[in-house]
């Protein structure tokens, strides 16, 4: 079989997507290959297909049992034969599996990287014919990745071992220029054809809400869930502390919630994911501890209560939203709190790190993190610009570039009310999503009854193109999105009898079916935000300080302006940006970051800037702001404004 055969009969697609056909192509030509892809955008496809393509089996160094578990379910459903080995398995079920591989009955193994050197998988490595050795989650291997794994490093030495090395295949979601570097250099990938397809998640809409914290957040969240009671949430926490009160308050307002973080038991852990993961519960707050195992595709939304360390550690969690490529929302709750937490986090984890370097590393990070939570640009521009995607991007998808309309908050804190909100989806009509409804309890009923997650019989977005396609027979079947061969001979015919006394229904009853895909409107339709203005007269009630911040001054002038959620507020980015435009400050390169310093102009127009040491070793510039120089900024803005009077 070719490719498209191979394609459509496993996985039940038409077309490959953006860079999985360079990395299958190079992989068949036994090339190593790097693809730096997000999440969602099929980056398992990219060898899961040559694999069933080339001689021999495949290798997939995977970091946790869980993803290895899902991974190998899907692939079961979809017939294809796989297995994993890990330490959930006894040695006779690991000699059962390794025998059966030798056999020719898995064409796909995955493993723990801590398994490859042991002898028993090393004596089976060298005594098959290993076409591909694949490691997913490749950021692990780097000490400069969110997730270092030392076990990782071992990889390079079982290569090292195997009497012909095969062509290796190394995948991971978010990776700098630095990390992507040390996995070509670690791994010793040979000339890799290297795909970076771009970090950008356009399904994704991103909002940053800042709250007082405590309470103030706690009612947020409670009505963001309310409000979203029929989706699948994940909520994350900066500490545990902070997970076990907000489960317990989502107890308390009725919400089918569970929690996960490093001081459970490894049984409550495991009771929790599956819960998730098999829907019988909608929502999970957890630490950063609920991982790279979270292979559920139709989380609808993330939450963070608290801000991340990091922007790597940001675009990972919430990249576990929308997995199926359908819409879906990542909201970061951000107040002062959160920098006072995650400064504290950060010095505890200092004190087992004697490494001034990585220190130094940490703190640009968290910066640059707090910068993105108080930047008033476009949050996905900003996102993907960190990660180096220079690709122009035009935003709608944030809630710094549209008008984003709340609904008013109930007071859950104080009074109980509750909401429900009916179940929305982008593009299906009132018909449509009652028809998806029947086919999601019948998705249920078959996972059930085969032991495995729903969305491993079938994605959300499987679901509403058998709404908009709604197949009669199995030949129909064909033509909808990811319903290969097997998972049709499997259950095409329960969702085809599902469809059709669905259909019947509403003919008897004289309903209209054939508007179940009209169009609802999406995030994409919000109004765009317009620019920050000022009457340039107002900006002369602006109270000075004998010295100040430039975000107290722009929080001043902001102060006075008439609450418009339609508009921008000032920015104190801005204002840099114009005092650079003018002469009074200069953007260097210092290493890996652009900083501002003063120019004689600015000294002399009374803007002050001192050198500071932070407590890791570097240096950074505290530019501060006289009464003469905030005054030279209220005149310059003035000017500014003036040019748009309305």
């Amino acid at each position: 079989m070719n490719i498209n055969q191979t394609l459509k009969q496993y996985f039940g697609y038409d077309s490959l997507r953006k860079g999985q056909k360079e990395l299958i192509d190079g992989i068949l030509q036994g090339k190593d290959v790097l693809g730096i892809m997000p999440t969602g955008a099929g980056k398992s496809l990219c060898y899961q297909l040559p694999a069933l393509l080339l001689e021999g089996i495949t290798i997939v160094v995977s970091p946790l049992i869980s993803l290895m578990s899902d991974q190998v379910k899907a692939l079961n459903q979809a017939g294809v034969h796989a297995a994993y080995i890990n330490s959930s398995l006894s040695e006779n079920q690991i000699r059962t599996a390794l025998s059966y591989a030798t056999q020719g009955k898995y064409k796909i193994i995955y493993v723990a990287p801590e398994r490859l050197n042991t002898l028993r998988f090393l004596d089976f490595a060298c005594n098959s014919t290993i076409s591909m050795l694949t490691v997913d989650e490749a950021h692990c291997i780097s000490q400069w990745g969110q997730d270092f794994r030392p076990s990782y490093l071992e990889i390079a030495e079982f290569l090292a071992k195997l009497p012909k090395r095969p062509r290796v295949s190394a995948f991971t979601a978010t990776a700098t220029e630095r990390v992507k570097d040390d996995i070509i250099r670690t791994l010793r990938l040979n000339e890799p054809v290297t795909m970076v397809t771009g970090f950008d998640r356009p399904n994704l809409f991103f909002r940053v809400v800042t709250r007082k914290g405590g309470k103030e957040t706690d009612n947020s969240i409670i009505n963001y869930v309310k409000k979203h009671e029929d989706e699948s949430g994940i909520i994350y926490c900066a500490t545990k502390k902070n997970v076990d009160n907000l489960y317990s308050l989502l107890q308390q307002y009725g919400i089918l919630a569970g929690r996960y973080h490093a001081g459970m038991s490894l049984e409550e852990r495991k009771q929790n994911q599956d819960d998730f993961t098999y829907d019988r519960i909608r929502v999970m707050v957890a630490t950063n501890a609920f991982g790279m195992g979270i292979d559920k595709s139709n989380v609808r939304y993330v939450l963070h209560y608290n801000m991340p360390q990091s922007l790597e550690y940001y675009y990972q969690e919430a990249g576990r939203a929308g997995r199926d490529g359908e819409e879906a929302e990542c909201v970061l709750f951000f107040s002062k709190q959160d920098i006072m937490i995650n400064k504290r986090l950060l010095q505890y984890k200092t004190t087992s790190v004697d490494d001034p370097l990585k220190m130094a590393n940490d703190q640009r990070k968290l910066n640059q993190m707090i910068n993105y939570c108080e930047t008033d640009k476009c949050l996905r521009q900003f996102i993907l610009s960190y990660f180096g995607d220079t690709t122009p991007c035009t935003c709608e998808k944030c809630s710094n570039c549209v008008v984003v309309e709340d609904e008013e908050e109930e007071n859950y804190i104080q009074s109980g009310k509750v909401r429900k909100k009916a179940l929305q989806l982008a593009g299906l009509s009132a018909v449509g999503q009652e028809l998806f409804e029947k086919l999601r309890v019948c998705r249920t009923k078959l996972a059930s009854d085969r032991s495995v997650p729903p969305y491993i019989i079938c994605s959300d977005k499987t679901l509403k193109d058998m709404c908009a396609k709604r197949p009669q027979d199995r030949l129909q079947m064909v033509d909808v999105y990811g319903m290969g061969e097997q998972k049709i001979k499997s259950y095409g015919d329960v969702f085809i009898n599902v469809i059709k006394e669905f259909v019947a229904e509403k003919e008897m009853s004289g309903s209209e079916t054939n508007t179940v895909t009209e169009t609802a409107p999406t995030v994409s339709s919000r109004k765009k935000k317009l620019p920050f203005y000022i009457e340039p007269e107002k900006l002369d009630i602006v109270e000075l300080k004998d010295k100040c911040m430039i975000s107290e001054l722009t929080d001043s002038i902001n102060a006075i302006c008439e609450e418009n959620k339609e508009r921008r507020k000032l920015s104190a980015a801005f204002v840099n940006e114009l005092l650079v435009n003018e002469g009074y400050l200069e953007e260097i390169d210092d290493g890996e970051n652009k900083v501002k310093r003063v120019t004689e102009k600015g000294k002399l127009a009374g803007i002050e800037e001192n050198e500071k040491r932070s407590k890791y070793g570097g240096k950074y510039y505290a530019i501060s702001h006289t009464k003469q120089s905030q005054q030279m900024i209220i005149e310059m803005l003035k000017q500014y404004y003036s040019k748009y009077q309305e």
